[in-house]
């Protein structure tokens, strides 16, 4: 449980993490490395035991994903240096995290209220309330991140995102003419992976 329980942050990051790589969410832009981390992505990990069971072909696209994540991360930081697309970036999460609380304002408002508690349960050493709170805090975390899929998909949401993806595409390939490649070939990967996937 990460002791930094900001609702802003909260937001932020889930929105960063619906920006990034994904192998069973076909609603984001699956070719593209997480926006303002600068950093890969891997591939979703699986338990130990599932990846010794795993066929050799599905592996081989995971580890193959995983290296051109690391490929293409340097070139998606440098291009989040350009102020046109951080400032794209900084609306567009401002754009959710309004949206969100205007439709669940009293998830904002607890959490708020737990980052409260969980200082003051640290104060006084009562590490049994921390805990009882930080589980809390993971429910409502859980809560915020179902409640930002579903404004995503709001066409108000939608658009500007799709045109800074297409904006951090086109910037990426202006650094690295091998970028939009390696990004087609992360998309039929993670296809791939999705068609293996039990249903």
């Amino acid at each position: 449980m990460d002791v930094h329980m900001k609702s802003k942050t909260i937001a932020a990051m889930a929105l960063i993490a619906a920006f990034g790589i994904t192998a069973c969410n076909g609603d984001t832009d699956p070719d593209m490395p997480p926006p303002e981390t600068g950093a890969e992505q891997p591939a979703p990990e699986q338990p130990q035991q599932q990846q010794q069971q795993m066929d050799p072909e599905a592996m081989a696209l995971m580890t193959e994903a995983q290296e051109l994540q690391q490929r293409l991360a340097p070139v998606e930081q440098e291009a989040m240096q350009d102020e046109a697309l951080s400032s794209q970036l900084e609306q567009i999460q401002d754009q959710v995290e309004t949206a969100m609380r205007d439709e669940s304002p009293e998830l904002f408002e607890r959490m708020e209220q737990l980052e409260a508690e969980f200082m003051a349960a640290q104060e006084a050493g009562d590490d049994e309330r921390a805990q009882e709170i930080g589980m809390e805090a993971q429910g409502i975390e859980a809560e915020l991140q179902a409640l930002q899929q579903d404004v995503l998909e709001r066409p108000d949401i939608r658009g500007p995102i799709d045109e800074f993806e297409e904006a951090r595409r086109t910037k990426m390939i202006e650094i690295d003419s091998e970028a939009g490649e390696i990004m087609d070939r992360l998309e039929e990967i993670f296809a791939e992976m999705q068609e293996q996937q039990p249903r």
